[in-house]
């Protein structure tokens, strides 16, 4: 039995020893190597290689039929901008033409023209014009409301060949952006197919391999440090059954840049709430059928483009429960399904964070 003294002595000790090892580094997770993962999926090998070229072709196809869609959202841009200045343009004419008419009839009336309705012939402006030195006489200055009148029916008529050529710009985009989908979504099934024959041990290497490369690929472009810290946190998505990529800040028609990751998924594939908390439920706008998931920490999450809600605006969920089904709704109708996601670590109406990472850390298992 130790004395008083002795115990103290022991009590001592004991509390030096685990002060020493509080002030030690806590042990991190290691870094896991490519040839790791390959190990881990020696049995699975064929169906991670499948995987990975699945991955590949799905992450070429998106940013393809990005790029497209920025093309296309250009051309319409423009294809508006000359119907309006075509709008303007007839305006402009039915205006002229009044006057002109007016001018006609005076100089018809003063013997000057024999027919006053050969101005309103096209065929006839270059006869008029030959003639039109007879309207200096005229108030109104008649040389000078032929010439504009004569200027706006060219604009007009060059602004229509711009139209058709944009028209038809847009239409060979539109149906490149629809053969890009298809292999996107060719893609996707295969990157799913592949990854649920892989194993348990492979899967989870991969995972941390993906988590890796994630936020590497986020602080290089100095968009993020890592992994949101989110607490508890899970995919919107049944791992495996979803494809998205790095899409922080790419451009977006009205001059805006991308605020979130599109998550790409089955039609009505179901979708998750990725912690526990409200929701608020919304319909219309860019996001169409959207909800605002703000968890008991106060980290606020958005899903948009929904094909329907699973909840009602303000109830109370908890992680895992489904919350919605995926679909195309508001600005992505016509595009492949998916959900456009976005974490505001500190709740609505605050900035948002590229969610990229932590979904890679859920979701890449």
């Amino acid at each position: 039995m130790l004395s008083p003294t002795g115990s103290m002595r022991l009590a001592i000790a004991a509390a030096a020893v685990m002060m020493g090892a509080s002030l030690l580094p806590l042990p991190t997770t290691a870094a896991v190597t490519k040839a790791e993962v390959d190990e881990a999926c020696r049995e699975s090998r064929a169906q991670l290689t499948e995987y990975r070229e699945a991955q590949a072709a799905f992450r070429e196809a998106a940013q393809a039929l990005e790029d497209v869609l920025h093309d296309i959202q250009e051309l319409e841009q423009k294809q508006q901008r000359i119907l309006d200045s075509m709008e303007n343009r007839n305006r402009e004419i039915e205006a002229l033409k009044s006057t002109v008419e007016e001018q006609a009839v005076q100089l018809y009336m003063m013997g000057g023209f024999s027919n006053p309705g050969i101005i309103l012939s096209a065929s006839s402006v270059d006869e008029f014009m030959a003639s039109s030195e007879m309207l200096s006489s005229v108030a109104l200055g008649g040389k000078q409301t032929i010439d504009s009148f004569v200027a706006a029916r060219n604009e007009l008529a060059r602004l229509q060949e711009d139209l058709e050529d944009a028209r038809g710009r847009l239409t060979v985009a539109q149906g490149e952006a629809a053969d890009l989908m298809t292999l996107q979504e060719q893609a996707m099934e295969r990157e799913q197919q592949a990854y649920s024959k892989l194993n348990s041990r492979c899967r989870e290497l991969n995972a941390q391999y993906q988590k890796q490369l994630a936020e590497a690929a986020a602080a290089r472009a100095r968009r993020a440090a890592g992994s949101v810290q989110t607490g508890p946190f899970i995919c919107p998505f049944t791992p495996g059954r979803t494809s998205f990529r790095d899409t922080w800040g790419a451009p977006r028609s009205g001059g805006r840049t991308h605020k979130g990751t599109d998550m790409f998924a089955a039609w009505n594939e179901p979708v998750y709430a990725v912690a526990s908390g409200t929701v608020v439920t919304r319909v219309g706008g860019l996001g169409g059928y959207a909800i605002w998931l703000t968890a008991d920490n106060g980290i606020a999450y958005y899903y948009a483009h929904l094909a329907s809600f699973n909840v009602k605006s303000g109830q109370r969920v908890t992680q895992g429960q489904t919350i919605g089904f995926n679909g195309n709704s508001g600005n992505a109708m016509g595009l492949p399904p998916h959900v456009h996601f976005q974490i505001h670590p500190r709740g609505r109406g605050t900035p948002a964070v590229n969610p990229y990472p932590t979904l890679a850390a859920a979701c890449f298992k």
